[in-house]
């Protein structure tokens, strides 16, 4: 059987079968429940410590492609290391290093992570790429995915950099996917085996996905540990319903403690990437296109991007009934914005704001109790004459790919950014002085600007934060702040080939 196809696809030949492109599966308890969750879980083969409670995930030979019923873990090796440090009752995922598709004509795509989803925002399998392959490619490349014996046979549509498997919804209830791909000429190209387990995620307004701690020296992004435990409670404060958290492989330790109270609380899920892409964009690829599928039918709004130094928040409550800003703005400020502006929600992508840029905090207390900034909105950092770069909450339902800065593919209806006023919505950032080459704990000679604004939280933070960890604010964040990842992550040695082109300019603002 072969597909038709247009002139601009070229000939396209069989090639020799090799490992699939990537594969989705939990490994569930002998008996596994009922799936509802779309999480793609991802392990190399030959792990030890596999138990029902780690989510596991090998490649598929694509000599395997005709036996769907096989007993994949057979092989495993229990000598061998296992993938990642440690784990948690929460983790959704753990991916392994991406695998590549190579098609007739020598070019290939590569996928870090598969993701069923099913609900409001459609029913598939999402197959997300990372940064090295490269759109144009996809255009010229058709593909088709089916399920076992090729049922259900349908092109795969691609969105940007992101391919999408219509998956048939009366299967939504099932716990496992076998999902093949083939070439416009019915070769094989991939194998993928997708398996799920219930009641991981459930329906949220607002989430926010959670980037890796990474340390490159001590004047960018220094602290980062005591960022991170001042952030989580400053968003949950404020109306975040959940966190989608990333570790990747050689960082995992260093936010085991940080992380795991909210996780097994159930405020937050893990995914875990058993390799550690040494150009940063990259890891932050990864990251925001998993976390935008993970959210898919379990979100309205995410925040995908804001970092560990920054704070958003509303100066206005003149959207709201009573004129005030309610503490859970987060949850519910995004609706009342879109209705502020005539909107329906279909019609909005998403809603943009900016930056202040503000001097940083005493080791052992909070950022946000610095009340000195520069004067007027952040400045780009490799082009000062210009404005930094936005931040953004997204619509789930009507993004399918998007970067650090703005949704890059979108559904037609919803072709609106709301870019919020300064004088109504802000991120304050707490960051060095990069121009000033100034490190952590150095005077800041540009921030002459008092604001106090988000001074009113110190004490709530404080409260929650020793609530959570038992211990002093000030000793807990002291001591978080003269600890960090391990600084020479480029040597860890895992399969990964980094493109180290130069692409400040895409994400400069970060």
């Amino acid at each position: 059987c072969r597909h038709p196809v247009t002139q601009s696809f070229g000939q396209l030949y069989r090639f020799p079968m090799r490992w699939a492109a990537t594969a989705a599966l939990w490994l569930c308890a002998h008996a596994s429940p009922s799936c509802d969750d779309p999480s793609a879980l991802q392990v190399t083969r030959n792990a030890r410590n596999v138990t029902s409670s780690v989510p596991l995930t090998e490649w598929l030979p694509l000599e395997a492609s005709d036996q769907a019923g096989a007993n994949f873990f057979s092989d495993v090796d229990s000598d061998q290391a296992f993938v990642s440090e440690w784990t948690s009752p929460r983790d959704l995922a753990v991916l392994p290093a991406p695998h590549e598709v190579r098609f007739a004509d020598g070019q290939s795509i590569e996928v870090f992570s598969v993701v069923p989803s099913f609900g409001e925002d459609g029913n598939f399998m999402a197959l997300l790429l990372t940064k090295k392959s490269k759109k144009e490619m996809l255009e010229t490349h058709a593909m088709f995915c089916s399920g076992k014996n090729r049922s259900h046979l349908t092109q795969v549509r691609v969105q940007h950099q992101i391919l999408l498997c219509d998956w048939p919804k009366e299967e939504a209830e099932h716990e496992s996917f076998d999902v093949f791909l083939e070439d416009a000429q019915g070769n094989h190209l991939a194998r993928v085996l997708a398996r799920r387990r219930a009641g991981m995620v459930k329906k949220h307004q607002t989430v926010a996905c959670v980037r890796d701690v990474y340390f490159l020296n001590e004047a960018t992004f220094s602290a980062a540990l005591k960022l991170l435990v001042e952030w989580l409670e400053f968003y949950t404060l404020h109306g975040i319903d959940h966190f989608f958290v990333y570790t990747f492989r050689g960082t995992e330790d260093a936010v085991k403690e940080i992380l795991m109270p909210y996780l097994q609380s159930g405020l937050a899920t893990r995914i875990h990437f058993d390799a550690y892409p040494k150009v940063e964009s990259h890891r932050f690829h990864q990251v925001i296109k998993d976390c935008l599928y993970r959210a898919k039918s379990h979100a309205t709004w995410v925040l995908p991007s804001v970092d560990f130094d920054e704070y958003f928040h509303l100066k206005s409550g003149h959207i709201f009934p009573d004129g005030r800003v309610p503490q859970n703005y987060l949850k519910i400020a995004w609706d009342a914005i879109v209705k502020s502006e005539g909107k329906s929600l279909e019609e909005v992508k998403s809603i943009s704001f900016r930056r202040l840029r503000f001097a940083r905090a005493a080791s052992d207390a909070l950022e946000i109790s610095s009340t000195w900034r520069e004067e007027g909105l952040e400045r780009s950092r490799h082009h000062p004459e210009e404005g930094a770069k936005p931040k953004f909450a997204y619509n789930a339902h009507a993004v399918y790919d998007l970067w650090w800065h703005n949704p890059l593919a979108w559904d037609p209806k919803a072709k609106h950014d709301i870019e919020l006023a300064e004088t109504f919505g802000v991120a304050n950032h707490y960051r060095t002085d990069f121009r000033a080459a100034g490190k952590y704990g150095d005077a800041d000679q540009r921030a002459k600007t008092f604001d106090d604004k988000l001074t009113s939280d110190v004490p709530l933070l404080e409260h929650a934060i020793e609530r959570r960890f038992g211990e002093k604010p000030h000793v807990l964040l002291k001591r978080l702040s003269q600890e960090h990842p391990p600084v020479h992550l480029g040597q860890i040695t895992t399969g990964v080939e980094d493109d180290v082109s130069n692409d400040a300019d895409d994400w400069e603002d970060y």
